[in-house]
């Protein structure tokens, strides 16, 4: 059953809008993209809408016919998932999320009709129900780094801790109640940074939103108008349906294969076609960033773009970035021209005035690591701890508090919370973090020794000695752990050496024979990898690369020891290297890692210098 409730078409108000953007922000709108990057903003997701599945075989035939491993999907879980053609194209894009027996999927209104439809033809006989919410559901997006802190200030209360109930993997989703209302709750990041949607019914939606940039506002964020958000999408790097991607693009050529796709997966429609470009081709054009140098506005939606006379790509969606302080836009290139680093020089005329860009890896802005984010909180809490001799500031709590939030699995930050919400005399809660931290790590004696203490604080000596036994238990436990651990270690230490050693010895005597094999050598240079002799292996990599020029694996490997031998420089020109050799060859799967790497390193930054000097 479909019901389907959608008309009009949201991307025809939106289209005049992506050309009106390519002017420099307002001020209002410089402050609204640098709210989200720094704290949170607010905005209702009108142009999203809702659909339910349900029945006895919903996810297997889910898995049949969408990009993703829906049967990995436990309760609570989510994903980025797609609908492709026999041919690997696109024809939807959404996240999928799975609640018990239920799965929820949030989609752009403007694609959802012909994903019912598609869908519907192929529902047999198989027992599946879906139902479209349309108006019935409202979406609310809150979106930046401190998110689930704000959320939280909300939530934590003496009947419930918001770490409870929000949901900690990104695509998660949770039923709760926000200010007395119902609400599903999704982590999804529509900007780059972390956030969720908070899915309300019709009725209860403008209380919601009131209530929420009432207390937003209070907390530093702000509500966020259309020119900021189409901003910060494409400072995140995220193509939209119907303007920088449609029908006729396969999803290679996108960044949605990046987290859409399972390779592993059983059979669904287009799935050989994507294989087959994984494995034994490249796709003729892809989806990148490009940061013009000139200052102007980036060229308009769909301009081609020219290279010595010769299109080699087409621009999509422009806006001046105020996080990189310059003029962006996604743009589609051939093979030749979309080397992360690399400085374009194009003309959107075969005879015209030439530009220049710099050629990146998308998204053009990268949040800070949810990881780093979190221990830099730790810290700032522990220095704030350490300066509160009285145990009156309550700062700190506030810190590790929000460092769990946005790294759930920060084992470090529940300790130091239990310990210190005991010395503020706030017991209960530090038990309650406790039992959070012995469920991630059911073998850590700080755990119980930390509940010894707090259950005497209750005057609970029964459940203290009960904690204070399974310590000692544990600790006798890890010391008998600790040493196995180290003859095991020793002995695989061992089986590498011989194995290393033995491979060195065949592929030395292939070398004598032929002194340009590329396998053995890359083979020689791999062996002395498996042994930490980076000094050894660069040479044979090195030589490996220059025997056979498309040796996209050999680059790969050669920039991972200039790393290890901390060589900045060296590092950057392999991985450019192997990044031209990879495109024109069609690897994948190597050419993306050492993009990554590059862009982890700077080399798009080092390359701009080198170009103004």
């Amino acid at each position: 059953m479909v019901q389907r409730r959608i008309t009009g078409n949201p991307l025809d108000e939106k289209v005049p809008f992506l050309y009106a953007a390519m002017n420099k922000p307002t001020q209002q709108v410089i402050d609204q993209v640098r709210t989200v990057r720094e704290c949170a903003g607010l905005w209702r997701r009108d142009d999203c809408t809702f659909i339910r599945f349900e029945g006895n075989d919903v996810a297997s035939w889910l898995q049949s016919q969408t990009s993703n491993d829906v049967l990995r999907l436990s309760s609570g879980d989510g994903h980025a998932n797609a609908r492709l053609d026999r041919k690997g194209r696109l024809q939807a894009h959404f996240t999928l999320h799975r609640w018990e027996d239920e799965y929820w999927l949030l989609i752009e209104r403007q694609q959802a009709p012909a994903l019912l439809e598609q869908l519907d033809a192929h529902l047999f006989l198989e027992d599946v129900r879906m139902e479209d919410a349309g108006d019935s559901l409202v979406q609310v997006a809150i979106q930046g780094p401190r998110t689930r802190a704000f959320l939280a200030s909300l939530l934590d209360t003496s009947a419930g801790i918001a770490s409870d109930q929000l949901p900690n993997r990104m695509y998660g989703c949770h039923p709760l109640e926000l200010m007395g209302i119902q609400v599903l709750a999704f982590r999804l990041s529509r900007t780059g940074e972390d956030g969720v949607v908070l899915v309300v019914q019709s009725d209860d939606a403008n209380a919601l939103t009131e209530g929420l940039h009432k207390r937003l506002r209070e907390f530093g964020g702000c509500m966020v108008g259309t020119e900021a958000r189409e901003i910060l999408r494409i400072e995140a790097g995220l193509p939209q349906f119907g303007v920088d991607m449609d029908a006729t693009n396969r999803i290679p050529e996108t960044t949605l294969e990046r987290e859409a796709i399972s390779y592993e997966k059983g059979c669904y429609l287009g799935q050989e076609v994507v294989a087959k470009l994984r494995a034994y081709s490249s796709v003729k054009q892809a989806l990148v960033g490009l940061v013009l140098d000139d200052g102007n506005a980036p060229p308009a939606l769909d301009t081609p773009l020219y290279v010595n006379g010769r299109q080699a790509g087409i621009a999509k969606s422009g806006v001046f970035s105020p996080t990189l302080g310059a003029p962006v836009c996604l743009v589609y290139l051939d093979r030749d021209h979309r080397t992360p680093g690399e400085r374009l020089g194009f003309a959107l005329q075969p005879e015209g005035p030439v530009r220049s860009g710099r050629v990146v890896v998308l998204p053009f802005h990268e949040p800070q690591d949810p990881q780093k984010r979190a221990r830099s909180l730790y810290h700032r809490a522990l220095e704030v701890f350490e300066q509160d001799a009285e145990d009156t500031d309550t700062a700190a709590i506030e810190l590790l508090k929000e460092a769990v939030l946005v790294a759930p699995e920060f084992e470090d930050a529940y300790e130091a919370l239990g310990v210190i919400l005991n010395r503020h005399h706030r017991v209960d809660e530090a038990i309650h973090y406790m039992k959070i931290l012995e469920r991630l790590n059911p073998d850590s004696v700080m755990v119980h020794t930390n509940l010894s203490v707090f259950y005497v604080a209750k005057g609970m000596i029964e459940e203290a000695e009960e904690e204070k036994a399974k310590a000692a238990v544990l600790q006798m436990k890890a010391a008998r752990d600790a040493n196995q651990a180290e003859q095991m270690a020793a002995a695989e230490r061992e089986r590498i050496r011989q194995e290393a050693a033995e491979r060195i010895r065949m592929f030395g005597e292939v070398l004598e024979i032929d002194p340009e094999d590329a396998l053995a050598t890359f083979g020689m240079g791999m062996a002395f990898v498996q042994l930490g002799e980076y000094e050894k292996a660069l040479p044979f990599l090195d030589r490996a690369t220059r025997v056979q020029k498309d040796y996209s694996v050999a680059f790969l490997n050669l920039g991972k020891c200039q790393e290890y031998l901390d060589r900045k420089a060296e590092a950057i020109e392999a991985y450019r290297a192997g990044i031209r050799a990879a495109g024109r060859k069609g690897d994948l799967m190597p050419m993306r890692e050492m993009e990554r790497r590059l862009k982890a390193l700077g080399g798009t930054e080092s390359e701009s210098a080198r170009a103004d000097t």
